[in-house]
Parts: C-alpha cells; sequence; structure tokens
C-alpha cells in the first residue's frame, strides 16, 4: 500500500480510482471508494461484489494479470490522460519487475503514464523527453530492447554512444540541472527517486 506522501497525495487527488480486485479493501482503507474495480475475481468474495455491483468488471482471461486489465479498463472507460499506478511493488518481486516493463506496453496508449512507488517513480522515455530536476537528482534509464540508443542533456554521465546493451548499462546517473533530455530511437524506462 502506498505510505510515502508522494503517492497518497496522488491516490488523495485522483479524478478517478481504478482498482485491481486484489486493491479494493486496501483502497477503502486508504479512505477512497473505487469507480472501478477489474480482475478475474478471485480476491473478492460474494458480498464485496453484491456490494461493488456495476462498479466491478470482470475479465476472465488470463493471458495478462489484472493490472493489464485494469489498464485496458480505465483507457477503454476514462480515456488515457493523467494516469498513476499505486501499488504495483507490493507482494512479489517477480511481478513488480513484470509491471515495470510493461508500462512500455501501456506508454503506447497513454504515453504520459507513470508508476509510483513509496521510493520513486517509473515513466516510459519515447523519441525526446524532457524531465524537470534539481541538480544532482538520482536517474536511472533501463534499456529494454537491444539495439537501443540513446543520447541525453543534462545527465552527469552523458548516454550518448554508450552501448545500452544490458539493463543495469544505464542506471545510477545524477541530473546536472534544473532539467534533462533524453532522446532514444527506443523506448526506455527512466526511474527517478523521490
Amino acid at each position: 500500500m502506498p505510505s510515502h506522501s508522494i503517492p497518497l497525495s496522488l491516490f488523495a487527488a485522483a479524478e478517478r480510482v481504478v482498482c485491481c480486485d486484489g486493491a479494493y479493501a486496501k483502497a477503502i482503507a486508504l479512505g477512497r471508494e473505487s469507480d472501478l474495480v477489474v480482475g478475474d475475481g478471485d480476491s473478492l468474495d460474494d458480498a464485496q461484489k453484491a456490494a461493488l455491483g456495476e462498479r466491478f468488471v470482470h475479465v476472465a482471461e488470463q493471458e495478462t494479470n489484472d493490472l493489464a486489465k485494469a489498464f485496458c479498463v480505465a483507457v477503454a472507460r476514462y480515456g488515457e490522460k493523467g494516469i498513476a499506478i499505486l501499488g504495483a511493488d507490493g507482494l512479489r518481486d517477480d511481478h513488480f519487475l513484470g509491471n515495470v516493463f510493461r508500462l512500455i506496453d501501456f506508454a503506447r496508449e497513454a504515453p504520459d503514464i507513470m508508476l509510483v512507488t513509496n521510493a520513486g517513480v517509473f515513466t516510459v522515455a519515447t523519441n525526446t523527453r524532457t524531465y524537470e530536476s534539481t541538480p544532482g537528482d538520482a536517474v536511472s534509464v533501463f534499456a529494454p530492447s537491444h539495439g537501443t540508443q540513446a543520447t541525453s542533456i543534462g545527465l552527469k554521465w552523458p548516454l550518448d554512444g554508450v552501448p545500452l546493451d544490458s539493463l543495469w548499462r544505464g542506471t545510477l546517473n545524477r541530473a546536472t540541472r534544473t532539467s534533462f533530455t533524453i532522446t532514444t530511437n527506443r523506448p526506455l524506462i527512466i526511474y527517478r527517486p523521490h
């Protein structure tokens, strides 16, 4: 569950809350009813399903996880603007890593999507993207596709000419200005701690 002030403030200010079925009770514990609860229903009992009524969107397929199901339903119903994923760093590290790298798929439909944890924010950079920063801010870049080439302005260790052939290759960098810009030929995951 989110506990840091940044994800909590995003949750409190959200126009809508769309939950995976396993997060329904956690959203209530944080003080919000969900506009929609999406999933295969395995985390809800019959009373919860009845209480949700039409707000429960049952998606039975098992090819994707509940986060992907919730994303697809949210985009179909509400559009792709301003999506912040919270609580995706939950119970299993492998599940969390899968969710982080799934952002690249989600960003095709919702370019400004972000996954916010209690420690920081993951976003997707495609083509050219500029981020606000403070000099000294930590920045990590993950290139999940081989053949990724990137350049940067405003990072202590420029990405220009760096072979981004391993996931760790662009990590542990620092911003040197009040903004930094990354240009890439393939999508990158950008991580910035709070």
